[in-house]
């Protein structure tokens, strides 16, 4: 465990070190957890299933599924705020007095808005992103949502089950991933965006055989 856990702390300071030379003052730099950091429950006033906010963002989310399924990355990055910050934290299993095993200060993807579009961009003009040429058939299924208030009144909460199936290559075996999301949705001038995403994901080790795809 000890040097899984160190190749994950070498990945992460690459990757920091490389948004470092490149985004000077991305949040990311200033923003990283540290510690242990398990889900919360929420403090806000609950939004019932079919008030008019529920419906709203529970359509925002299903939107981004068929965005993110069809491949249709530049709707999907305007559905994104600029000050997005994406994060998805490695889970380690521990005994149930030890938490839920969430470590957000390593985490399999922690981005912004800056790098999404880099790596969005690499996947689909360079000659040499194979990960995703062919590209990953993918099938995401958003349920359970439970929305809440919060402290900001144009931001809710929103907590979904995420299901996604990925299918690479000619092959009848198909990859799968089941995770918690917790996303800030903001009410803008420009409809709803997606301000902050965290992926609580059931999986200590991954069903999948990279991580070129979001949740």
């Amino acid at each position: 465990m000890g040097l899984v856990a160190a190749l994950f702390r070498l990945s992460a300071w690459k990757g920091l070190r490389r948004i470092a030379l490149e985004q000077p003052n991305s949040q990311l730099l200033t923003d990283l957890p540290k510690g242990r950091s398990d889900p919360k429950e929420p403090q806000g006033k609950q939004i019932p299933y079919g008030h008019s906010e529920y419906n709203a963002v529970m359509h925002f989310l299903i939107e981004e599924a068929h965005n993110l399924d069809e491949n249709l990355f530049g709707n999907w990055i305007n559905s994104l705020s600029e000050d997005i910050i994406y994060t998805v934290p490695v889970r380690q299993t521990v005994s149930r007095d030890d938490g839920r095993g969430f470590y957000p200060s390593m985490n399999w993807i922690y981005d912004d808005l800056g790098s999404i579009s880099f790596k969005l961009k690499r996947n689909m003009e360079s000659d040499s992103a194979f990960a995703e040429d062919p590209p990953t058939r993918t099938r995401r299924t958003v349920s359970n949502m439970r929305l809440f208030e919060t402290a900001n009144p144009s931001e809710f909460l929103a907590q979904s089950s995420v299901l996604l199936r990925r299918n690479r290559g000619d092959t009848a075996v198909s990859e799968e991933i089941s995770a918690r999301r917790d996303d800030i949705i903001r009410s803008t001038d420009d409809g709803m965006k997606l301000a902050r995403r965290t992926v609580w994901l059931d999986h200590s080790v991954l069903g999948m055989s990279n991580f070129a795809v979001f949740i």
